[in-house]
């Protein structure tokens, strides 16, 4: 049996998701937050990169709505709280099979061309 992690971020009571669109009808999410002391805090995630090598999760966010001065993008504990609702996304989205991601090269990796070019 897991341990209950109380702390741990929830859909709908810590955090909401908010879809929105751009000028050219693209649809992305934004997170409003709900949990003290971040609540009327909206943010919006930017590159989100999972490094399986490391075991990090690496991303940028910007906020979008803000109530309170204190909450910007430099204070730590409104970037941890950030990063554990983005963890809670994901696992979601890993759950319901929703998520979809690409690899990227950072420049480390080789890569294939599977295209073949007749020289008849």
């Amino acid at each position: 049996m897991s341990e209950l992690n109380l702390d741990k971020p929830s859909e709908n009571l810590d955090y909401e998701l908010i879809s929105a669109y751009d000028t050219e009808g693209n649809e992305f999410w934004n997170v409003s937050f709900l949990r003290s002391p971040y609540e009327d805090v909206t943010i919006r995630y930017n590159n989100v990169q999972i490094d399986g090598k490391e075991g990090l999760l690496r991303f940028n966010f910007d906020v979008i709505e803000n109530e309170n001065p204190e909450n910007t993008i430099d204070n730590l504990e409104m970037q941890k709280f950030a990063a554990d609702v983005l963890q809670d996304i994901l696992e979601a989205a890993i759950e319901t099979k929703t998520i979809k991601s690409r690899e990227i090269n950072d420049g480390n990796q080789s890569t294939a061309d599977d295209s073949t070019e007749s020289t008849d």
